[in-house]
């Protein structure tokens, strides 16, 4: 009875791991930099609060939690 999740769990490691190794790297390890890290997370949350804030009504801007 133990035998049939070690399999299952034996089958779904290998066919990630064949499924994973189809997928082209989207850079080189040398191309990838801490630099080139953070400058794409930081464009990322800036594109995303950038497209929040023009989302948001132009009346809600002057709201404040003390009025």
């Amino acid at each position: 009875m133990k035998s049939a999740p070690i399999f299952l769990l034996r089958m779904v490691l290998l066919s990630t791991i064949a499924f994973g190794q189809d997928q082209k790297p989207q850079a080189t390890p040398a191309q990838l930099t801490i630099a080139s890290v953070v400058d794409r997370q930081i464009s990322n949350i800036e594109k995303e609060v950038v497209e929040a804030a023009e989302a948001m009504p132009e009346e809600k801007f002057k709201f404040s939690p003390e009025s």
